[in-house]
């Protein structure tokens, strides 16, 4: 779990998940960057939580901005790295220029901010890798997701023997009913889908925005079976 003025960097902290884990470790007293598209947009998400905060562009598909942002001499004691990439794909529907595009983000963009961020990260630095249950419970349309999904869990597998002692973790979130991508998503009406996820959850609940944070920083839950992980 990060302690008082540990530096904790979270690509894709602008919004969403990322964004919840970049307030709760603001909230333990750490140093935090805000890492994602558009200087502007990054800043203006460290600014709403604290004065403190800092913003700093980050696009995965560009590598130059990559390592421009990770570079720097402070440590990173915590990489949390939480983009997505949202389009779902059957095998029938195809497209190669969206799962190129997915690729590079999921997968290629995040092995190269952990490439870039290794001169700052100590022997206790941890880095965590956001996917998502989709790589062991697929869905009709997840074809694309699922093996991106897939990907991340080798990814974690790997980079822990690799780095060593650095600990690397990967958190993959079933529905998450609170974060602000389902809030919208049961807003335009897909509450029936959400009750559906619920009802086959062991816990009879879906995982939550604080689920997800706890998940990250392994603080002790009570519901264990929710679909977290």
């Amino acid at each position: 779990m990060p302690k008082p003025n540990d530096h904790v960097f979270i690509v894709g902290g602008t919004s969403g998940l990322g964004l919840a884990v970049a307030e709760a470790a603001h909230a333990l007293g750490c140093k935090v960057t805000i890492a994602g598209r558009g200087a502007d947009r990054a800043t203006e998400a460290a600014r709403r939580i604290g004065p403190d905060l800092r913003g700093v562009h980050l696009d995965l598909e560009d590598s130059a901005s990559i390592e421009a942002a990770l570079s720097g001499e402070d440590p990173i004691d915590h990489l949390v790295l939480t983009p997505i990439h949202p389009d779902n794909q059957t095998i029938r529907t195809f497209d190669a220029e969206v799962a190129i595009r997915a690729v590079r983000i999921k997968i290629v963009g995040y092995l190269e901010a952990v490439h870039h961020a290794l001169p700052r990260l100590q022997p206790a630095s941890t880095v965590t890798l956001f996917g998502g249950l989709a790589k062991a419970n697929p869905y009709p349309g997840s074809t694309l997701v699922s093996t991106l999904n897939g990907a991340i869990t080798g990814m974690t597998a790997t980079l822990a023997v690799e780095l060593a002692p650095i600990r690397v973790n990967g958190i993959s979130p079933c529905l998450v009913e609170d974060s602000p991508r389902w809030q919208k998503r049961i807003a335009d009406g897909a509450g029936q889908a959400v009750d559906l996820f619920r009802a086959h959850s062991p816990a009879k609940r879906l995982a939550t925005v604080e689920d997800i944070v706890s998940g990250v920083f392994f603080r002790k839950r009570e519901a264990a079976a929710v679909q977290l992980l």
